[in-house]
């Protein structure tokens, strides 16, 4: 097997043309209300990023929103290496990921790979993993693979050192823009700011720092798993239960285990009792106490119950999501077997689309019983999903 040459990692990012990011704004400190003026046009302009652990920065991918892409939206003295395309809201696609492989990833990494293979990372968007895009690294000797998912903010060198200098620095550069109360901010105006930021951000230092804090360039996968794991220097049972060192565990844990919380206000409230306080203040401090227990419950019921909720709306995605059946479990992307599935998955939803909007129609739920007697209602459906659903009804 041929030797694998240094990895990329590719992510999209969506920035909204119009609005700024996290930023300082310096104004007199005796005005009670502070605003920071942005134009009115507001869009999606998507731009596709990769980086090498070797440092280098590929060339990137912008994706305007516009039914065709007009030369007056592009610098006149503008790079040439840079790509850029567009369609309706401003959003990747298959297309584009496709397009970014053959025009950006591929001619900037097959000099350096010198005839070995190259590694590709990527955080499963639908963009990346299509069956086009999965023939193309099979046959260019590239292997895709994918993180883990929710695990971006980790393992994503994008995220963890790049794109957070990236907006703060894109926020610098448009605020200025901002001060002059312009009322429209152009696309060509936008990539300007966003090519001087990427400039001040995405340096080698920046990438480096970004493989590095993810544990992958060098492999440290201690470095991701200490910030997964709790403190080691706390636990439950070294903490005395009838001790106001119990607060401070509070304080550092979220959410509050339950025992602690009640243990915390068991001995708050001892200490309020032998404390030289009013009444008032004494009943008022048992008052939040209880206040805070309740809410607690309320809190670990709403989780338990939103937890439920997300379960279920996953095993609805995947079902209705023939590719995500398909990659469920798998990393290495690149492979013949997965691709011929990944094929026949996007064949058979474009075919249940198209089936979908031929077949559409009006359903009805004739009789409906309740402790009142037969009650005869019709309920009329639109469209496939909820003709797919259960009509549940609650006393």
């Amino acid at each position: 097997m041929k030797q694998v040459c240094l990895s990329e990692t590719i992510l999209t990012e969506g920035f909204s043309v119009g609005t700024g990011q996290t930023a300082y704004a310096v104004v007199d400190s005796r005005l009670r209300q502070k605003y920071q003026a942005e134009p009115g046009r507001q869009e999606w302009i998507t731009v596709v990023e990769c980086i090498c652990t070797d440092g280098e920065v590929i060339p990137p991918l912008v994706i305007f929103k516009g039914e065709n892409l007009l030369t007056n939206w592009l610098p006149r003295d503008f790079r040439d290496n840079w790509h850029f395309a567009s369609n309706s809201k401003g959003w990747t696609s298959n297309i584009h990921g496709e397009m970014w492989l053959e025009k950006c990833f591929h001619p900037a990494t097959v000099a350096k790979a010198n005839g070995r293979k190259r590694l590709l990372i990527c955080d499963g968007h639908d963009s990346h993993i299509s069956a086009p895009v999965v023939r193309y690294c099979i046959d260019h000797d590239i292997i895709l693979f994918l993180l883990l998912p929710h695990s971006s903010h980790l393992l994503q060198p994008l995220d963890v050192g790049v794109f957070s200098p990236l907006k703060r620095a894109m926020s610098l550069q448009l605020s200025r823009l901002y001060a002059t109360e312009i009322s429209r901010l152009q696309k060509v105006e936008w990539v300007e700011h966003y090519a001087q930021a990427r400039s001040i951000a995405i340096t080698s230092q920046n990438v480096l720092a970004g493989w590095r804090g993810s544990g992958i360039s060098p492999l440290n996968p201690h470095r991701v798993l200490r910030s997964l794991s709790n403190d080691p220097g706390i636990s439950l049972s070294s903490i005395p239960e009838n001790s106001i060192a119990t607060s401070s565990f509070l304080i550092t844990s979220s959410p509050p285990d339950a025992t602690v919380l009640r243990n915390t206000n068991a001995t708050f409230s001892e200490a309020m009792r032998n404390a030289s306080l009013s009444t008032p203040i004494r009943n008022h401090g048992r008052r939040l106490s209880g206040i805070s227990e309740q809410l607690h419950a309320e809190n670990s019921i709403l989780r338990a119950e939103n937890k439920e909720l997300k379960k279920v709306l996953n095993a609805r995605k995947t079902r209705l999501s023939g590719k995500r059946l398909v990659l469920k479990g798998k990393v290495v992307v690149s492979t013949e077997e997965l691709q011929q599935k990944l094929a026949e998955a996007e064949k058979s939803t474009r075919e249940r689309k198209r089936t979908g909007h031929k077949n559409k129609r009006q359903r009805t739920i004739p009789v409906i019983e309740s402790d009142n007697g037969n009650m005869e209602e019709e309920i009329e459906a639109v469209g496939d999903e909820i003709g797919d659903c259960i009509v549940v009804q609650f006393a």
